[in-house]
């Protein structure tokens, strides 16, 4: 069975929508390992039921990917047998041994449904493998599902549905608006042959691991989605020569430096050891979009060589570092947090790749109440600088079955913006004398340092960064409008955003411990507990941009293109399709005219070649 993306159940709310693009935004310089990507373990949020069905998991895959999920946990088994990668924890069976059940029609893709265990032989295989005998049913969906012990399998599912999906996703997903930078970690497994012995834990011998380029994961997935790949060796070669990569594009496309080691040597050539490219700069300027990445390997797969793959996939722990947190009852991070109070540089809160261990849903009776604990859990680990990893089968169900869950676990990740902000529909204003209304971001240190929309004409203090450094900040000397807020930042210092959740964490805090008379979160008054950031939507409400009043939202011309999803070079082109229709009717109209009279005869009609719309 072949699947694909389907889109049907991404987020549509303009409010989210416009909370993770400016998110996005705001991040697009920031070296990639340096921002939050939460994580999601397909082998819970997909497979949590113990179905492993390709129409299913096709849906499941896409809507996790439709709701925003940008890094997927992958467990893929080594089949001997079959000598394939899949999705099943257990060998499948070849066809002969399968017996059809006389419940052939059986609808096996709930989550409710009980299996029987199967029976699995002692009959030798292939260098010691055991075979299973198993039953067979068909679901409603037309596919033969294979009963494997606890597992229920297609035969179908395979790396291949994983890389159609993706593709389909890229495709779907390849306007600016509409952009991700995308990451798989690929934890290698061994598929059990039902045996409970010695040998379950033995190393395969080297005559049943992969071998030819067919087997091996790297030439698998370079066959199939090469076209969006950023390797291990085009991050080395960028790394080598800034000058013609990360520096050599557009100023708003380049990494920020003070996020990596910069060399230059004697010739001036320009290097980083361990640098890694924006995402502005991955995908809109190279247009790729997938990092893949081994994370764990099954001890029985010691002899295999997976630097074999190095030129495709990056070692195991080089996109992931694991942090072991712990937590309070109210959600807040107890240890494993990553703000360390004075510092000033980034070797001193280091957050690449960081990721907490686990994420632990609580039992709740709830899902209100489980919603509201993930929330605050979620978001105080978004500050620490720690991407999530949600590991969990939600409430028993999967993302296929119900994917509003795992949407609105995705959303709590957000550390920039208070709840159900910005406020895309703020209207009025907007003139020269009437600045626009709620069209500006400040951050509200009585909502734990998140953000709100305010009256640009309002007047606050502003959060300035001293020169570059991502954790120094300062506050500006008055209070003012928005339009004016660079003019009182202090010296060496000027107006700006917090572009990860851990400067977010920094100029919190920093906030926090100004004189009462300055900063009070329990103020009365919102000009005390309230600071202007250099991030509005002066130009086009919900498209949220810095730099300034008078920054232009890349995006879209007015409201309405935003908020439909459309971008503004979709829609110049369009303009211009029509344009250069119009132009060929009009020219050809008038030569038609000019041999009619020369002619002295009517033409009854003309062709012409349309232009698609």
């Amino acid at each position: 069975m072949s699947v694909s993306y389907d889109a049907g159940n991404e987020i549509t709310n303009v409010t989210w929508i416009t909370a993770l693009l400016s998110e996005r935004d705001v991040a697009g310089q920031i070296p990639i390992n340096f921002v939050i990507n939460p994580a999601v373990a397909l082998s819970s949020a997909c497979f949590g039921n113990g179905l492993y069905a390709t129409k299913a998991a096709g849906d499941c895959i896409s809507n996790l990917l439709a709701v925003g999920y940008r890094r997927l946990y992958v467990d893929l088994y080594w089949s001997t047998s079959r000598r394939k990668w899949t999705f099943c924890p257990a060998e499948i069976p070849n066809a002969d041994s399968v017996v059809m059940s006389s419940a052939a029609t059986a609808d096996l893709t709930k989550s409710t449904v009980t299996t029987a265990s199967s029976t699995y032989s002692t009959a030798t295989g292939i260098s010691g493998l055991a075979t299973a005998s198993s039953t067979g049913y068909e679901n409603s969906n037309g596919e033969t599902i294979l009963q494997l012990g606890s597992y229920r399998c297609s035969r179908d599912l395979d790396l291949t549905t994983l890389s159609d999906i993706l593709r389909g996703f890229f495709t779907n997903t390849k306007s600016q608006l509409l952009i991700s930078t995308n990451y798989l970690i690929l934890n290698l497994r061994v598929a059990s042959n039902g045996l409970e012995s010695a040998d379950s834990t033995r190393p395969l011998a080297p005559e049943n691991l992969p071998a030819s380029d067919s087997e091996r994961l790297g030439s698998a997935l370079d066959q199939a989605l090469a076209s969006y790949l950023y390797t291990p060796s085009e991050l080395a070669s960028d790394r080598s020569n800034l000058g013609n990569s990360w520096f050599q594009v557009d100023e708003k496309h380049k990494p920020i430096v003070d996020y990596f080691t910069l060399h230059t040597d004697s010739a001036g050539i320009q290097s980083t050891p361990d640098g890694w490219p924006s995402s502005s700069y991955v995908q809109l300027a190279k247009t790729d979009r997938l990092f893949v990445g081994y994370g764990s390997i099954d001890p029985r797969l010691a002899a295999y060589d997976y630097k074999l793959d190095g030129d495709i996939i990056f070692p195991p722990g080089y996109l992931t570092s694991t942090i072991n947190i712990t937590t309070t009852s109210n959600g807040s991070v107890s240890s494993g947090c990553l703000f360390k109070p004075g510092a000033t540089e980034i070797s001193q809160a280091n957050s690449s790749w960081a990721f907490s261990a686990s994420l632990p849903i609580p039992a709740m009776s709830s899902g209100n109440e489980t919603l509201a604990s993930v929330t605050r859990l979620t978001s105080n680990i978004g500050g620490c600088g720690l991407s999530i990893v949600l590991n969990s089968t939600l409430f028993g169900e999967t993302a296929d079955a119900n994917v509003a869950n795992y949407r609105n676990v995705f959303l709590s990740t957000s550390w920039a913006w208070v709840d159900g902000q910005p406020n895309g529909a703020a209207t009025g204003g907007g003139t020269n004398d009437v600045p626009s209304f709620d069209r500006c971001a400040v951050l509200d240190v009585s909502s734990q340092g998140h953000w709100r929309t305010a009256n640009c004409s309002q007047h606050r203090r502003a959060a300035c960064r001293i020169g570059t450094g991502p954790f120094s900040w300062s506050l500006s000397n008055a209070t003012a409008e928005y339009n004016d807020a660079a003019n009182h930042c202090p010296p060496q210092s000027s107006p700006a955003v917090p572009r990860t959740g851990l400067e977010n964490t920094y100029l919190y805090r920093y906030l926090l411990n100004q004189p009462k008379d300055i900063i009070d979160p329990t103020s009365l008054d919102p000009a005390h507990r309230e600071v202007f950031l250099d991030f509005n939507s002066i130009d086009i409400t919900s498209c949220w941009v810095s730099g300034g009043p008078t920054a232009k939202c890349p995006y879209a011309s007015d409201p309405q293109q935003l908020e439909h999803r459309t971008v503004l070079v979709a829609a110049i082109a369009g303009i211009i399709i029509v344009i250069i229709t119009a132009l060929t009717l009009f020219v050809k109209c008038n030569a038609n005219r000019r041999n009619t009279r020369r002619r002295k005869r009517v033409i009854g009609g003309w062709e012409y070649e349309g232009v698609p719309s």
